[in-house]
Order: C-alpha cells, then sequence, then structure tokens
C-alpha cells in the first residue's frame, strides 16, 4: 500500500523509587544550601496531572523539614479551581495535597500583590503568602504548550507568573492571547526573580 499506520515509540525514564529520588533531587540540589533552619518555605502546587503528585509533595515537605525548615503549601494554579479559595482547596485535596495527609498548613487564599512592572509596562503579581514566607519553591511539571512553541511553555516559569500570579496573572497574560504567554510571561518572570524570594522548583 502507499500509506502505512506507523507507531512511534520513544523511550521514556522511569522512576523505581518516587520517594526517594524526589528526596534525592532535593538534599542534592543548590537550593538545599540556601535554605536556613527555621525558614519558612511555601511550596507551590498547582493543578497539573502529576503522577503521584500526592507523594512528590509529601516527600518534598520531608525533605524541607529534616533541612530545619517549616514549610507549608500555597496553592499556585491561576485561576483554576473556579478562582476561589475553596475550589482550589479542594482541588488540592483530591490530590491528597491537604493538612490531614500533611501535616502543615495549606493556604489557598487568592489575595495577591503588585511586586512590579514588567517591560511590556503591565502590573506583576504574586501571592501574598509567598511573598511573606523565607523562600519559595514549587513542584512543576514541565511539558509542552497546547497553544504555542517557546523557550518556556508549560512549567516552572509559568507556575511562577501564572500559578502564583493568582486570579490577576492569570487573566492579565491570558488576555494577550498566546504572546503573553510566549514573550510577555517571560518578562513578568524576570521581575518575580529580582523581587522575590523564589528558590527554584522540582520539575
Amino acid at each position: 500500500p502507499l500509506v502505512y499506520h506507523v507507531r512511534q515509540t520513544a523511550p521514556q525514564p522511569a522512576v523505581a523509587d518516587v520517594a526517594g529520588e524526589v528526596r534525592r533531587q532535593w538534599k542534592q540540589s543548590a537550593i538545599a544550601k540556601r535554605v536556613r533552619p527555621g525558614d519558612r518555605i511555601a511550596v507551590g502546587c498547582g493543578s497539573r496531572g502529576i503522577r503521584h503528585i500526592g507523594l512528590i509533595v509529601k516527600t518534598t515537605i520531608e525533605a524541607l523539614n529534616e533541612l530545619g525548615a517549616k514549610p507549608f503549601v500555597v496553592a499556585a494554579m491561576g485561576s483554576h479551581g473556579g478562582a476561589t479559595p475553596e475550589g482550589q482547596r479542594e482541588l488540592l485535596g483530591s490530590y491528597r495535597i491537604d493538612e490531614t495527609h500533611l501535616g502543615v498548613p495549606v493556604k489557598t487564599d487568592m489575595e495577591s500583590q503588585q511586586i512590579g512592572t514588567n517591560s511590556w509596562g503591565d502590573p506583576v503579581w504574586w501571592d501574598r503568602n509567598a511573598l511573606a514566607a523565607d523562600g519559595v519553591v514549587t513542584v512543576s511539571r514541565i511539558k509542552p504548550h497546547t497553544d504555542f512553541r517557546g523557550k518556556y511553555e508549560s512549567g516552572i516559569v509559568k507556575m511562577c507568573v501564572i500559578g502564583l500570579g493568582k486570579r490577576e496573572g492569570a487573566s492579565q497574560h491570558h488576555r494577550w492571547g498566546w504572546r503573553g504567554l510566549k514573550d510577555m510571561m517571560v518578562e513578568s518572570c524576570k521581575v518575580i526573580l529580582d523581587k522575590t524570594k523564589f528558590l527554584g522548583g522540582l520539575a
């Protein structure tokens, strides 16, 4: 026949011990050296589908505790969950990201604060709970975006800008369409890296 049905399967990495690998990544990262005993560390968690997300976040909390920090969770999902504290708490809870399973506070407040202005002249917003912390990390899923191709698509940068930007950050960037994500999102992230105590993310 002139046309063949072809299936290509790319080899995928496999992690046998998820908790052990998560702990190793945090402990061996440069972030570990920047966490001081007693630091209140906000762990940004979103609504993207990550397999074993509850275990990954729980192990992240444990690793930060072992470093002497006082971790807590902040919702980092922009306007997901109906853009309400209750909706975001319910969404995180469905992943076992709640006080019962983690033993730490889970903050889903929607209040954000303007921390600066990006090169486009637009305000940059950030979660108030994250701003009040001594350090901020994220548990992020990195994947291609469905609408555009760029250096940063859907991952740590997007979680910092739109996830932790709450309702304001999400609506501001999305109103520009794909340019708001491909181009302006990077400019907003530069402000965040300069103005906040963001330490890095587990990808």
